[in-house]
């Protein structure tokens, strides 16, 4: 917002107030005195266009912020839906006048309602993709499953599930409960009774576990390809230094949108337990050459 500070003339006021033909001198000298008491203009107390300038750059950063926040949750959106949300609220920090700011701020609004149908329209047909073979519920609580998650990412919930590190990793384990949270439902492969040594191969195991999605009929997208990855998405590794298939599984915790590049996609997990595990680190720092299949979540 943009705000013009009007100055009203101290001296002509009180003059004018002293020429009063009522002859009210007593109103003349309560005028006097309020003036004279009042900051000049420039003062230390008096708000400066510096100020206002300051306070209304603020004010667009935060319209901004807010906007681009909108990526937090729609991160599948097309990139360049997403992109044009981030050059609409790129316009809105630069706006230099009342009308611009406005114009900006209403197109960045309009930028963030597309995102967000877009990425709706996106799940929609995730859903429609494998409505012939998906058994499970789709849509869910997102909020649920990611909340259940951090809340026994250090502290396992064994009593319940069991905890299998000791037995080669409680990593499977752990993304099935958190898909539970989510609204899942246990079925004749896919099951855990509570406890140890109660749960099916596709529940704790990760190659199993890919089986298992591929059966519903769900997709998925590799570290070449992240567009359309979003917080809920289940990750499965191979690490390029062991003679395996696939190692390892975690959930999608955090997408970052990243301006002319890649997002940057964080994992939650099991064994090196961890809430937000960053890919790029995982894929080729932590490990070598290693590979990702991000199961879409419909």
């Amino acid at each position: 917002m943009i705000v013009t500070a009007l100055t009203v003339g101290v001296f002509g006021f009180v003059g004018s107030l002293g020429d009063d033909p009522s002859g009210n001198a007593e109103a003349a000298e309560t005028a006097d005195a309020t003036a004279l008491s009042a900051p000049p203009s420039g003062s230390a107390d008096a708000p400066t266009f510096d100020v206002v300038a300051a306070a209304a750059d603020a004010d667009a950063d935060a319209d901004a912020d807010e906007a681009m926040a909108t990526l937090a949750d729609y991160s599948d959106a097309p990139r360049a839906t997403e992109d044009a949300l981030y050059q609409a609220s790129e316009v809105l920090r630069a706006a230099t006048t009342a009308e611009a700011a406005d114009l900006a701020l209403t197109a960045t609004q309009q930028a963030a309602d597309a995102v967000r149908a877009d990425a709706e329209a996106y799940r929609a047909s995730l859903i429609a993709a494998s409505s012939a073979t998906n058994t499970q519920p789709t849509g869910g609580d997102v909020a649920a499953q990611l909340a259940y998650l951090h809340q026994y990412v250090f502290s396992y919930n064994s009593a319940v599930w069991g905890d299998y590190n000791e037995f080669g990793g409680d990593r499977t384990n752990f993304a099935s409960q958190g898909l539970i949270a989510r609204g899942w439902k246990v079925d004749d492969a896919w099951y855990s009774d509570g406890g140890m040594w109660t749960a099916s191969d596709a529940w704790i195991g990760t190659v199993q576990m890919s089986e298992y999605f591929d059966a519903l009929g769900l997709t998925y997208a590799t570290q070449d390809d992240l567009d359309r990855v979003r917080v809920g998405d289940i990750g499965l590794f191979h690490w390029g230094e062991l003679d395996t298939t696939m190692d390892h599984t975690m959930t999608v915790s955090k997408v970052e949108y990243v301006p002319g590049g890649a997002p940057k996609v964080y994992f939650i997990s099991h064994n090196e337990d961890g809430e937000y595990r960053e890919l790029e680190t995982v894929l080729n720092v932590e490990h070598t050459d290693s590979t990702v299949w991000i199961y879409h979540i419909p």
